[in-house]
């Protein structure tokens, strides 16, 4: 990806320029988006010290489509999914959705650091596996409503499973890179919520090389992965080939951001043409600010490859 990357503000701030619209969503989750932003990179710096780290690469298992967290149990999160929390529920408590069940939540957090841990580990391997039933049976046992459990713990924990996802690379470059060939995220399995076409590159080291960029990424909100992946095919269910994904795009400027959709299974998934913008964005706070672009893909009755609390309707 290019090296002029936003934080999750500049992006914000930039599409609330071009939608002013959007304004009062994209800044009630602005402070949330930084607060998780800046968690992640603190715990960057301790992940591995910490003894949290993503499994040994197996090769073969890659090769073979397994997800490196299939199967997996992260233990020991105790101490980073509190830091996270710490910083995280004073800001999501103050959203009208969870402001009733605020000590509720607050409670919860502080039993996932008591004793062993094992509260937290188990949330963060519900949430890194995408587990709706063991967070519901948890949700169940701490009297909170599994839905806002569901929506809180995935703030909290994202910066834990980001920073793992980072701490993974080796010289620049992901471990799954050149041998993750599905649609699902490499490291959690999750689909992707967005997906990006990257820019030119210039190598600095022979200005005669140039790449033409427009190769196809995918983006994971849970784990914050990205992979790249063939840009005829659909990441849900596998079709490819002429005419398996089509195309919507807004009227006027559209800044690179479409939607494309699989005619085979009618899933969709926002993108967004790096070769049109300046700037690499924050791709979870781009997803949010793309929303206008899941209202349409609502109404022409397309669904999310991956549910979020933006794109489903109320």
């Amino acid at each position: 990806m290019a090296e002029k990357r936003q934080s999750a503000a500049q992006t914000l701030k930039e599409i609330m320029g071009w939608r002013p619209a959007f304004a009062s969503v994209l800044q009630a989750f602005e402070p949330i988006l930084s607060a998780q932003e800046e968690a992640a990179s603190a715990l960057c710096a301790c992940a591995k010290d910490s003894g949290l780290s993503l499994p040994p690469v197996q090769n073969n298992r890659l090769e073979q489509g397994v997800s490196l967290l299939m199967g997996e149990s992260l233990t020991g999160t105790a101490p980073t999914v509190q830091y996270c929390a710490d910083r995280l529920l004073p800001l999501l408590s103050s959203l009208d959705a969870l402001a009733a069940q605020a000590t509720s939540l607050s409670t919860f957090f502080a039993h996932c650091h008591e004793g062993d841990g094992q509260i937290s580990d188990t949330l963060v391997n519900a949430v890194a596996g995408n587990d709706e039933d063991a967070l519901s049976s948890l949700a169940r046992v701490e009297g909170v409503e599994p839905s806002l459990l569901g929506f809180t713990a995935g703030f909290v924990v994202g910066p834990v499973l980001h920073a793992l996802v980072v701490n993974s690379f080796v010289d620049g470059a992901a471990l799954w890179e050149g041998i993750w060939r599905q649609g699902y995220c490499p490291v959690c399995g999750a689909l992707p919520t967005i997906s990006w076409l990257d820019k030119r590159v210039v190598d600095e080291k022979n200005a005669f090389l140039v790449g033409g960029g427009g190769k196809k990424h995918l983006h994971c909100f849970v784990c914050g992965a990205d992979w790249t992946f063939r840009r005829g095919a659909c990441p849900a269910c596998g079709k490819e080939g002429s005419g398996v994904l089509e195309f919507l795009r807004e009227s006027g400027t559209s800044h690179g951001e479409r939607v494309e959709w699989c005619t085979s299974c009618k899933g969709y998934l926002p993108n967004v043409d790096l070769r049109e913008r300046e700037f690499v964005p924050h791709l979870d706070a781009l997803a949010l600010g793309m929303m206008h672009l899941d209202m349409v893909a609502a109404r022409n009755k397309l669904r999310p490859l991956h549910p979020t609390f933006w794109n489903i309707p109320s």
